[in-house]
């Protein structure tokens, strides 16, 4: 009987190790996807190209949020804040100043994903 409690106890721990893994490294991929895309809307942004610039933030914004639904951290709950300001701040203009504005959110937001790595 203490040898069956025993092996099923191992295969059980050795089961969540390799699930846990498999979470973790979800987690990093959609993390990177959203520092990627964040990268790209930095990228519009300073291009002056609003449109593209939003795009990039709403995927980026999914992105983190399937990283956050794996592993639900400060950071990229801050990051996620800051390109939902940074896309009602661009949203339907071509203001310099108003898009330079959300360049600063998405940046800000890029830093606080960065961190959760």
């Amino acid at each position: 009987m203490n040898y069956r409690k025993i092996l099923s106890l191992i295969f059980g721990l050795a089961f969540s190790v390799i699930s846990t893994n498999q979470v973790y490294a979800a987690e990093q991929q959609y993390l990177e996807q959203a520092i990627s895309e964040t990268t790209e809307a930095i990228e519009a942004g300073k291009a002056s190209e609003a449109a593209s610039m939003i795009e990039h933030a709403d995927r980026a914004f999914d992105r983190a949020r399937s990283a956050v639904w794996q592993n639900p951290v400060d950071h990229i709950r801050q990051g996620m804040k800051f390109l939902r300001k940074a896309v009602k701040v661009a949203k339907g203009t071509n203001s310099e100043k108003r898009i330079s504005r959300a360049v600063e959110y998405i940046e800000t937001a890029k830093s606080h994903f960065e961190a959760a790595r």
